[in-house]
């Protein structure tokens, strides 16, 4: 079916996009950095970036949403809008009551906590899981890059013999240690979502997190603020309260 309006996120590592066709509802998705999308009908009705921004017509600098127009408070100039669509989104689903935290498990993993009253409070910054298997491929001859083939944490050795296997495994508890360890400081109610979040998920339940998986909370934030005051459609997705 066609779409009706288009959204962009231009992430690090990955495009993504929100689409609403002529029912209302809002599909969102993910693709690799391709100039080809932007020239498809309609126009982009907004776009924001925290990667690189091509040099491209469709992306109309008018229709650039920057950090002063998300409404999350004391919000820093150097905070990436991903995480400030993010953090306000999950304030505004959690109907604004309380402190919370949110994981955006993405090229970088950050985790950004939001105070009672819907202000930035802080939070920790580390290298996703993509970068970190990068890195130790690029910081080591015995070491390889085991791709994109991420296989379920919990299934197999917990010690696996294989190094590319030892490598994704090291790498996942150590995003999961962290978050862990976040929640210790601070029990906030814990939002999950990013490209990397379902390979989290389970470990994190395993340790009796309360966790509130929200796979396209940026894009629903984003798709928020630039629709009409009385549509909800953005928020249709389920959020996985697990």
């Amino acid at each position: 079916m066609r779409s009706e309006q288009r959204c962009l996120l231009i992430g690090n590592s990955r495009w993504h996009w929100a689409e609403r066709i002529r029912s209302g509802a809002w599909s969102y998705s993910h693709s690799q950095p391709q100039l080809s999308l932007l020239a498809c009908d309609p126009p982009l009705c907004a776009w924001a970036a925290v990667g690189p921004v091509p040099d491209h017509s469709m992306l109309i600098p008018d229709r650039c949403l920057g950090l002063d127009a998300i409404p999350l408070r004391n919000v820093p100039p150097w905070l990436g809008i991903d995480r400030a669509l993010a953090g306000w989104g999950a304030w505004i689903q959690s109907d604004q009551v309380g402190s919370l935290m949110v994981v955006d498990a993405g090229t970088v993993l950050s985790l950004t906590r939001v105070s009672g009253e819907g202000g930035f409070n802080g939070g920790w910054l580390a290298a996703g899981l993509r970068l970190q298997l990068q890195a130790m491929a690029a910081g080591t001859q015995a070491l390889t890059d085991p791709g994109d083939q991420m296989q379920d944490p919990s299934a197999g050795t917990p010690f696996p013999r294989k190094p590319c296997e030892a490598m994704r495994r090291g790498v996942i508890e150590s995003l999961v240690g962290l978050i862990i360890r976040a929640q210790e400081l601070d029990p906030s109610p814990l939002w999950l979502c990013g490209g990397d979040a379902p390979l989290l998920v389970q470990p994190l339940l395993s340790q009796g997190l309360e966790v509130n998986h929200a796979p396209d909370l940026v894009m629903q934030s984003l798709v928020k603020l630039v629709s009409p005051a009385p549509d909800r459609s953005a928020l249709d997705r389920p959020l996985n309260r697990l």
